[in-house]
Parts: structure tokens; sequence; C-alpha cells
């Protein structure tokens, strides 16, 4: 296995148990469709996140990782200090690993625009838009089209129909044909 498969394997799987410890994804039994309305709920809070993360270098690189109390004194066992890590090094670690995340939320979210972007010219693409990015009721979106409520849920069921193919399209075959 090549490095870059290797570093591609790993992302995914942190990325996953990120996803998983959130709750966003909780078991097998959630349909692709299902899966992309969730991912299109949250997609303000994955911008969020990496504003956050981001953020949260910033911090480190100022003032760096937070220390133990210098009145506490730990004896490890295993020897003297020589074998612990310097707070440079821990500091540089940490933000290794709030990069890597920022940058497979990123991906996440690319993945999330572009397929979002097949859609963007459908009449009723702003329903999109105004359920999940922000948070209208079906009837608030019906009053904006001037149309019956149950045409916005048709369509909505159709836009996500769509969008679930470019997310998830593996699944969505396994779905037909299980």
């Amino acid at each position: 296995m090549s490095k870059i498969e290797k570093y591609i394997d790993d992302t995914i799987l942190k990325y996953t148990n990120e996803l998983k410890r959130q709750g966003l994804i909780r078991n097998n039994r959630q349909s692709p469709f299902q899966k992309t309305e969730t991912l299109l709920y949250n997609y303000n809070h994955f911008k969020s996140a990496v504003e956050d993360k981001k953020q949260q270098m910033k911090e480190i690189e100022k003032v760096g990782i937070a220390g133990k109390s210098k009145d506490i004194t730990i004896y490890s066992g295993q020897g003297g200090s020589n074998e612990s890590k310097s707070n440079h090094e821990k500091a540089e670690e940490k933000l290794d690993s709030i990069q890597t995340s920022i940058y497979v939320t990123q991906n996440f979210i690319r993945l999330i625009d572009s397929a979002i972007d097949m859609i963007r010219d459908d009449p009723y693409f702003d329903i999109i838009r105004m359920k999940y990015f922000e948070g209208k009721s079906r009837e608030a979106i019906a009053e904006h089209f001037d149309v019956d409520a149950s045409t916005i849920s048709r369509n909505k069921n159709r836009l996500v129909n769509t969008l679930q193919i470019r997310l998830f399209s593996d699944e969505v075959i396994f779905q037909i044909f299980s």
C-alpha cells in the first residue's frame, strides 16, 4: 500500500469515527436519503466547525498547549522527563491533528457543494437552502413559492433524491437491488 493510499485510508477512518462520535453516522440502517438530509441539516455546522478549528489553531500558535500546574509533580515510573514530549512538540502534534481535521471537513463540504451545484438550476432549488440551511418550515417555503405545501414536499424529496445519488451512489444502487 502506498503512502498516499494509507493516508487516504487513515483520513477516511478518522473522519468516519468523528462522524460517528458526533452522531451523524448512527448505523447502517440510515438510508442514503436520510444520510443526505443529515448532511444538509449539518452543512452550516461543518462550516462553523472549520472556523472554530482555525481559531483553535490560532490560539495554540499564540499561547501553546495549556500545561499542567507546576505545583503538581507526576512521577511516571518510566524515568525522568527526558522521555516526555516538549510543549512545542505537543503543540505541533495538536496543530497537525487539527489541520487534518479541517482538511477532511473541507473536503466533505466541497463534496456537498459539488452535489448542490448539480441542482442549482432547478426552479425549486431554493427549497434546499430554505429548508436545510435556514430551517424554514414547509409552509413558509410554500408561501415563498406561492404553491401548496405538498408541492414543496414533493420537490424537496425529488431534489434530495438527486443529491443522494451524487453523494451515496453505491448505497443507492445497492438499495435499489436489495
